[in-house]
């Protein structure tokens, strides 16, 4: 069912996809936390300084207004929790209009069970291009979204913006494949947990009620009907005290509910999802976690490492759409306003402040400021030797 070579038009398979996830727990919390996490970055505008070699940012730019309000139903961060949401299903298409930086222009994340691609691009979902002409081909195709009212709305591929989470190298340029189809075990597994602790938990209050007459007495009566029926209404009675003619044992129908682990089965399966989308155990916290300072440095490790690629392959879509790369600007998307990012702004002091101590010995010793600066990192134009007078042990 799933090959190497993710393929167009699996309108099954991607509705698919989604049920599991809104259906499954531990899928759903991986995702909403990951897309939670994202949303949380801001777009911003850099502009290349060619005099001073430097970036510098574009607070008023009007594509930080179009990206605030992209389209009539959504703001920037819904924008972004919906691209981070399906690109975790596999690929995730972002529709611009136009490609005029205006208020009037409209974003949108698609579902990718309503985009239907024709033949003619399935044929060249994995051809090379060498030419210009034959890229504008490619991507003056027509692709169809269909409605649920059955209607469609007609564009060119060229008015998307195309990421994916794992790659689309693997024989689909236009489409990458899912982590989804990886965890399907996994998942199962995990529903398959919870649907047994339902079981167990609604049988854990109920009991088993035996005579303990001996069989092979055959001059004793077995237990009919009404003697069940009594017996099992004074059980369920309010007295403390019942009077029976033979003693009864009674069993649950779950003896040790704690010894099926079955809610370390869920949390399992919770921590395998999690970390095969690259989240760190910390933020998932799926277990004991470890102190708040570490749980801090662990969200911005893994904004650093997970989340800001993902971003800057969605910003620079934006930015080549707009045409901004020719204007020497460029989009990006920044977590630095977030307080567990400040964490490393203590740790950054302390080298900086290392390096600078490094640097004042170096001159201390003579070395020249040239040659204190390479061996220190450090990028000072000025400094002297600081001349300490000798304390002798006399105190003079």
């Amino acid at each position: 069912m799933y090959g190497a070579k993710p393929e167009f038009n699996q309108f099954a398979s991607d509705l698919e996809k989604l049920a599991m996830v809104f259906q499954s727990p531990a899928a759903l919390k991986v995702f909403k936390l990951q897309c939670d996490l994202y949303s949380l970055g801001r777009f911003i505008v850099t502009k290349d300084i060619v005099t001073t070699n430097e970036k510098r940012e574009r607070l008023k730019d009007p594509v930080l207004k179009l990206l605030k309000n992209p389209n009539p139903y959504q703001t920037g961060k819904q924008l972004l929790w919906d691209q981070m949401f399906f690109n975790m299903l596999g690929t995730s298409y972002t529709y611009v209009d136009s490609k005029v930086v205006d208020t009037q222009n409209k974003i949108y994340v698609l579902m990718n069970s309503k985009i239907w691609f024709p033949e003619s691009l399935r044929k060249l979902a994995d051809k090379m291009i060498f030419s210009e002409a034959k890229r504008k081909e490619i991507f003056e195709t027509i692709i169809n979204y269909r409605y649920d009212d059955g209607s469609m709305y007609n564009f060119p591929l060229s008015k998307l913006i195309i990421n994916t989470d794992l790659s689309n190298g693997t024989g689909n340029f236009f489409k990458g494949n899912s982590t989804i189809d990886a965890l399907y075990k996994v998942i199962c597994n995990s529903e398959a947990a919870l649907d047994s602790a339902n079981i167990n938990l609604r049988y854990a209050g109920k009991f088993m009620v035996a005579g303990t007459a001996d069989p092979n007495n055959v001059a004793v009566a077995q237990m009919g009907e009404p003697e069940k029926q009594s017996i099992e209404k004074k059980m369920n009675g309010k007295r403390t005290v019942h009077a029976f003619k033979s003693m009864l044992e009674i069993k649950r129908f779950v003896e040790n509910y704690a010894q099926l682990e079955l809610n370390t089965a869920y949390l399992d399966a919770y921590y395998i999802i999690g970390n095969m989308y690259g989240i760190p155990r910390d933020v998932l916290e799926a277990y004991n976690s470890s102190t708040f300072e570490n749980q801090e440095k662990a969200r911005a490790s893994h904004v650093s490492y997970s989340l800001a690629p993902k971003g800057e392959d969605f910003a620079m879509g934006l930015t080549q759409m707009f045409g901004y790369d020719l204007q020497n600007k460029e989009i990006g998307l920044s977590w630095d306003h977030l307080p567990f990012v400040q964490v490393f702004e203590l740790d950054r002091a302390k080298v900086a402040d290392m390096k600078a101590q490094l640097y004042l010995d170096l001159l201390n010793n003579g070395v020249s400021i040239e040659e204190a600066n390479t061996w220190a990192g450090t990028t000072f134009t000025t400094g002297e030797k600081i001349v300490r007078n000798k304390v002798t042990q006399n105190g003079n």
